[in-house]
């Protein structure tokens, strides 16, 4: 019998707390506290990013006929979990655990799905209602590189202390209140429009690698969330005059010893990450240097946003050095 049953429970505080952050804003699209158990036989599944989806023929509580769709991660963060397009068999029988979408009817976020064989994938734990990312080997590295910062590095996970809760959001001005309740957290969400949003967003997207290089008289910063390139400008000392404004604005750059400090203006007004909200008068300034018995890559940001903040925003993220290949990311729309 192909079908759907909601299961209920609660889950501790300790565990919501990070969730809320994943997924470009996990708990906003769905409902954590409820898991649904979807039976049915795979009909579709779109191996794609920003997130894969899954597609399952069931019925409803009145035995009609459904479409389920169950949203999964990246193709990119699926792919480091060593899965590929032949993970979900078209025509397959199989029950999935999930949690339900909370504005959408017959949505859910995967859990975990069972397969006739017995085996079993989860992307998000039923339990916890954290996500599995692929687990990350760092690579021995020579310690006499010039530059230490350069190489490709990884936020291996949401819940490993790699991220800081940024501060200063409780500062928000009138002006900033006002733009939030104009913002609506899914369709205003520049993830599902394959955009990068902001530096900010960019270093904390887990399990996606970041490129540094040095290009001449320039740093590229590739990230591999939504193909962002950003250029560091090491050749100059202040911003040039009249620049256009853009998603990720011009960036200048200077080391202080092993360490690179990056001036970033010229933003477009947009989104800082989530639902923090910004204006074309925002600058960042970031840090980034190896901590020497880790080897791990620390980053520290501070925001200016005058107009929807009256004080700074601070955070930071801590990357693994990495040896996975780096791949294209090839966005598509939702």
């Amino acid at each position: 019998m192909h079908k759907f049953v909601p299961l209920f429970f609660s889950l501790a505080l300790v565990s919501l707390l990070p969730v809320a952050s994943a997924h470009h804003g996990f708990a906003s699209h769905y409902d954590p506290n409820t898991v649904i158990r979807i039976e049915g036989t795979v009909k579709q599944f779109d191996f794609i990013n920003p997130h894969g989806f899954l597609y399952i023929d069931s019925v409803d509580e009145a035995g009609e006929a459904v479409v389920f769709r169950c949203d999964l991660m990246a193709k990119t963060q699926l792919i480091r979990r060593g899965a590929d397009e032949s993970l979900f068999p078209i025509g397959d029988s199989i029950v999935v655990e999930g949690f339900p979408a909370r504005r959408e009817p017959n949505v859910c976020e995967f859990g975990t799905g069972y397969f006739a064989d017995g085996s079993s994938f989860t992307m998000r734990s039923p339990e916890s209602a954290k996500t599995q990312f692929a687990e990350i080997e760092t690579p021995i590295v020579s310690a006499d590189t010039d530059i230490p910062i350069l190489g490709t590095w990884i936020r291996a996970s949401l819940y490993d202390g790699s991220g800081t809760r940024p501060t200063g959001m409780d500062s928000i001005t009138e002006a900033g209140e006002a733009a939030v309740a104009e913002f609506d957290p899914i369709a205003d969400d520049p993830v599902v429009h394959c955009k990068g949003a902001s530096p900010v967003r960019n270093w904390g997207a887990p399990g996606l690698a970041t490129s540094i290089k040095q290009e001449g008289d320039t740093i590229i910063i590739h990230h591999e969330s939504m193909d962002v390139t950003r250029t560091v400008h090491m050749n100059l000392t202040e911003h040039p005059a009249d620049l256009p404004h853009s998603e990720m604005g011009h960036s200048i750059g200077r080391f202080e010893d092993d360490t690179l400090i990056i001036d970033t203006a010229a933003f477009d007004s947009g989104v800082i990450v989530r639902s923090a909200l910004r204006t074309d008068q925002m600058t960042m300034v970031e840090r980034l240097s190896v901590q020497p018995e880790s080897g791990d890559l620390q980053i520290s940001w501070v925001v200016h946003e005058p107009v929807y903040y009256s004080e700074p925003i601070t955070g930071g993220q801590l990357l693994k050095r990495t040896d996975q290949e780096f791949g294209a990311y090839e966005c598509n729309p939702e």
